[in-house]
């Protein structure tokens, strides 16, 4: 029997109600209040020192970029996690549609086609944790390694608070230091956990409909491999892909509906950091803020490329069906085969896509046009340096 697709997302869950933002039936009434009290501590007064440090930050660039990239990833995942806190019936009913009749699979290959893709979804969720939690490690244990080998000069590892005064900051360094190393861990966890979810909920549309086209365009196969198959069968056939594919429909636009302010939110404020990050490389930095720049230049690129290139596939997939359907060899069957067959080319000539905010799609065309903006800002700065100099 087909395990529901639901549980390859049972990790995910597990995290974000450790973490205290996704409350199962069983947590009862402490859940809430520490809940509650989890989100206040490590979103709105973490983000709230985080702000105070941007506003007192010195008006050096060097220094300011870093500021400014941290304060545009918190915001990012502060709306990960709105996301999550506001949509979460809408997020139970997409969760109630992959585990439907219709999504299981009808036949060997069907399954054999699920399977894989929740195989692969669960290496993209092991190696997204892995990287992250080696960033992190590095991040944290690295400086305090060599301050105790080297003697070298450890400092706060998100920022330095700068709000404070140094004498307070000296004195209470060690629960600075385990404040912000604690917070920017569940904050790191929310990011690996909401943006496989993101992604996660993509790949199983992308499944639902590879098994679609893959039904249509065996159709003939299957039919002359039954063994009573006459029109009335034909017919009930091709009304089970309809149902099926109508049920990819709604599943999309319950994804569509859930993310839509999440990933516009994403999208510009990855769009944002590249952009500053570009600009930080044209001026003169030491070795560790160059190396700092371009690691995380390359995380927020694979933030911004991961859910537009499954957005192409989605919407490439989507209009695969036109052809999948015409494989069906539909011409020679009834008139009621013909009538429904001509309904859903109709609809299938609109691919599905996904987009940010109804203003931005999911597409590799999006991430080209975000990366040629950020090249082009980055060459009208370096113009301006040129005349200057």
């Amino acid at each position: 029997m087909m395990p529901r697709i639901s549980r390859c997302f049972k990790l995910n869950f597990i995290f974000l109600n450790v973490f205290g933002i996704w409350p199962v039936n069983n947590n009862g009434t402490c859940y809430k209040y520490y809940s509650i009290s989890f989100v206040f501590i490590s979103l709105f007064v973490y983000n709230l020192l985080l702000t105070l440090n941007l506003i007192y930050a010195p008006r050096k660039l060097e220094i300011l970029i870093r500021e400014v990239v941290f304060y545009f990833t918190e915001i990012a995942v502060t709306g990960k996690v709105l996301m999550i806190l506001t949509k979460r019936s809408d997020i139970l009913n997409v969760l109630k549609i992959l585990d439907c009749k219709a999504f299981q699979g009808h036949g060997d290959m069907s399954r054999i086609i699920i399977k894989r893709h929740i195989a692969k979804y669960k290496i993209y969720w092991k190696i997204y944790a892995l990287i992250s939690n080696f960033a992190y490690w590095s991040q944290i244990l690295l400086p305090v390694a060599l301050h105790f080998v080297f003697n070298t000069t450890l400092n706060l590892p998100i920022c330095k608070y700068y709000f404070l005064n140094v004498q307070f900051i000296k004195k209470y360094f060690i629960y600075l230091f385990i404040y912000q190393s604690v917070w920017m861990y569940g904050h790191m966890t929310y990011n690996i956990n909401i943006d496989t979810l993101i992604a996660g909920f993509v790949i199983m549309a992308i499944t639902q409909l590879r098994v679609l086209n893959y039904e249509f365009k065996h159709f003939n196969l299957s039919m002359k491999n039954s063994r009573n198959s006459t029109r009335n069968t034909e017919l009930l056939e091709l009304k089970r892909y309809l149902k099926h594919y109508d049920t990819i429909l709604s599943y999309c636009s319950k994804i569509q509906e859930i993310l839509s302010v999440s990933l516009f939110v994403q999208f510009g404020m990855a769009s944002g950091i590249i952009c500053v990050i570009l600009c930080g490389m044209l001026l003169q930095t030491s070795k560790e803020s160059l190396i700092f720049m371009t690691s995380y230049l390359l995380a927020m690129t694979l933030q911004i490329f991961v859910p537009a290139y499954l957005g192409s596939i989605l919407s490439n997939e989507s209009e695969e069906l036109v052809f999948a359907a015409y494989c069906a060899k539909w011409v020679p069957r009834s008139k009621e085969f013909k009538t429904s067959i001509n309904i859903f080319l109709t609809r299938a000539n609109r691919k599905i896509s996904i987009t940010a905010l109804k203003m931005i799609p999911l597409s590799l065309d999006t991430f080209t046009w975000i990366m040629k903006t950020a090249y082009s800002f980055l060459t009208v700065i370096r113009n301006i340096q040129n005349q200057q100099n």
